[in-house]
Order: C-alpha cells, then sequence, then structure tokens
C-alpha cells in the first residue's frame, strides 16, 4: 500500500515536470511572437513593393513600344522575384501562426492540469498526517484516474493526427511530386492537378481548424461557454449525424474562465461518449442555476445501458469512460456528478456545481 505522503512526493514531481513544461512553452511563444511580428512586418514591406511593381507592369504594358527587350525582361523578374518572396513570406507567416496556436493550445491545457493537480496535492497534503483504513487507495485510485485519463487523451490525440493530417499531408506531398513532373510534359494537365492539389489543401487546413477547435477553442476565451458550446454541438451533430440541441436558463454572466473550461471538457466528454457507445439520434443540453448552484444535464434517446451491471462486469472501463468528467465536475469545481441509464431508455449525466462567489 502506498503510503499519502508518497503519493504527496509523486503527485509533486508530475507537478514539476508540468510547470518546467510551461516554462519552456511560455519562452516559446515568446519566441514565436516576435518572429511573428518581424515576419508581418516583412510581409507588409514586400506587399508595398509589389503594389508598387504591378504599377510598373501596369505602365509596360500599355507602352510596350517605348521599352527595351532587356527593360521589359527586367520588369518581369522583378515581378516575379517580389511575388515569389511575398508568398513564401506569407507562407512563413502561416505557419509561425499556426504553431503559435498549437503552443497556445497546450499551454492553456498545462494551465488547466496544473490547476487540477494543485488542488489534489493540496487534499493529499491536508490528509498526509490522518491517513488511516482505505483513505490512501481511494486517493491513489483518484490521481490514478486522473493520470489514466490524460494519457488516454494524448493517445486519442496522437491518433488523429497519424489517421487525419499526417496521412492527408502525405498524400499532398505525393501529388506536389506529381505536379512538378507534369509541368515540363504537360502544362494543361499540371494546372487541373493543381487545382485539385490546392481544393484537398483547402480541406485539409479547414479538417485541421477543426481538430484545433475540437483540442481548445480560442472563442471560449473570447466569447465564453455558450457560443462555443453551440458552435461545439453545431460541427459535432453534423459530423456523427445527431440532433443536439441547447437550453440556457437563468445564466446571463460569464463564469470564470476555470470553469468555463471545466464545463466545456465535461459537455464535450459526454457528448464523445453519446457518439462512441449510445447509438443515439437526438441528445439535449440543458443548463440551469437553482440557488448557489449551477446544474448541467446531458442526455439522449441511445441503448443505454445498466449501470449495476457495467461496473460490475467492466470496473475499469467504467470509471475510466466517466473520469474526465469526474475531474472537471468533482475535482477542479466541487461539485457532483450523477449518471442515469436503463437499457433501451437512454442515459442522463448531470453535473451539479456550486455557483463561483460574486454570482
Amino acid at each position: 500500500m502506498v503510503e499519502t505522503q508518497t503519493v504527496v512526493e509523486q503527485l509533486q514531481e508530475l507537478v514539476n515536470t508540468y510547470r518546467q513544461e510551461q516554462e519552456r512553452n511560455r519562452r516559446e511563444l515568446e519566441e514565436i511572437e516576435r518572429l511573428i511580428r518581424q515576419t508581418q512586418t516583412e510581409s507588409e514591406k514586400l506587399a508595398q513593393r509589389d503594389l508598387t511593381a504591378a504599377g510598373q507592369l501596369r505602365n509596360l504594358q500599355a507602352n510596350l513600344d517605348r521599352f527595351s527587350k532587356e527593360d521589359i525582361r527586367n520588369v518581369y523578374s522583378m515581378v516575379q522575384e517580389v511575388q515569389v518572396r511575398l508568398a513564401s513570406v506569407r507562407a512563413q507567416l502561416e505557419q509561425l501562426q499556426a504553431k503559435h496556436e498549437r503552443l497556445r493550445e497546450r499551454q492553456n491545457e498545462l494551465n488547466t492540469l496544473l490547476g487540477v493537480l494543485g488542488q489534489i496535492e493540496e487534499a493529499l497534503r491536508s490528509l498526509s498526517g490522518e491517513s488511516v483504513g482505505g483513505t490512501a487507495p481511494a486517493n491513489d485510485t483518484l490521481i490514478s484516474e486522473v493520470i489514466q485519463a490524460q494519457e488516454k487523451e494524448r493517445l486519442r490525440v496522437s491518433l488523429q493526427l497519424h489517421d487525419g493530417p499526417a496521412q492527408t499531408l502525405s498524400n499532398l506531398i505525393l501529388r506536389a511530386e506529381i505536379c512538378e513532373r507534369l509541368v515540363e510534359r504537360d502544362v494543361q494537365q499540371a494546372r487541373a492537378e493543381l487545382a485539385a492539389l490546392k481544393k484537398a489543401i483547402n480541406a485539409t487546413l479547414q479538417e485541421t481548424r477543426r481538430f484545433i477547435f475540437d483540442l481548445r477553442p480560442m472563442i471560449l476565451d473570447d466569447l465564453g461557454l455558450i457560443p462555443t458550446l453551440r458552435r461545439y454541438m453545431q460541427d459535432f451533430g453534423q459530423k456523427y449525424g445527431l440532433e443536439i440541441g441547447m437550453s440556457v436558463h437563468n445564466l446571463e454572466q460569464r463564469f470564470p474562465r476555470h470553469y468555463e473550461v471545466a464545463l466545456f471538457r465535461f459537455v464535450q466528454e459526454a457528448l464523445n461518449n453519446v457518439a462512441r457507445h449510445a447509438n443515439a439520434s437526438n441528445v439535449r443540453i440543458t443548463m440551469d442555476t437553482f440557488g448557489q448552484q449551477v446544474q448541467l444535464l446531458v442526455e439522449d434517446d441511445g441503448v443505454g445501458f445498466n449501470i449495476n451491471e457495467a461496473l460490475a462486469e467492466r470496473p475499469g472501463r467504467v470509471t475510466l469512460g466517466f473520469a474526465v468528467m469526474r475531474q472537471q465536475i468533482e475535482t477542479l469545481l466541487h461539485g457532483q456528478l450523477g449518471v442515469e441509464s436503463a437499457p433501451g431508455r437512454g442515459t442522463r449525466v448531470v453535473a451539479m456545481v456550486p455557483l463561483p462567489s460574486g454570482m
């Protein structure tokens, strides 16, 4: 049996590891922001040069008889050079911005994770001198579930990256090589292939943006929880063929940032469970306040399951299935999580969370 104090020490090591990553990430973000500013300045200068070069080109085309072949060649060469350089700088800027967004996503994840681990550490420290009987195993189980849920999410992300953007980018590189070979042999076919390649790149970009939104939507910081949930459930419903409705009552103010992140993750995981297991057609999300508590309900019309049998037959799978929601609601927000289900009657997941002070 692992003593509570030992668990606290292990947890502290984990916290220190994430804090080091957080600091590295912060420094890299600052460097990327500096490079973005430099690249934006260069892009603006090149864009101005492009406008000037375009004006010279129009003047040349309107007065071809006044210019020598050498002058014409020089103007066209200058225009081409400026346009190629501008396209290159803009592509570099997009890459830097995409990297900045990924780093910002990771920083937000680290902030949330460290907040959760900090609360667990504080709770364990308060018990370090009092642990008797089954207290330590219960705390060990909680920490184990949090870590397993985190690793499960990392595995899901890595698999999605491998099967999605990574595979698509490999295909795009192959098609680009085909275009390169076609340029010298069949210009028309090369143009057609380039048009198809451009369309495929755009589709990949949109899919990557959806993937980034799933990881950490930026509008959560800008617009708040409710608009973000409406956007997310619309995209999720289209992706999985679900009719998702949402009703909100007695909520006019925004929650603190960590509340919004935790509640969003709760709904995200609940919808993921519906898509994976429920075989449902309709999902209903309801948010309301009762006294000093906010209730968040996610219910579906799927196949449901027998909770007692599921816990008896597959304790690990069921516990891990709700570990993320428990982490967000019970550990981070000090609320209560409830699950109601029966075969053929769908599933209801309910979170009751105390309102933040001042609301």
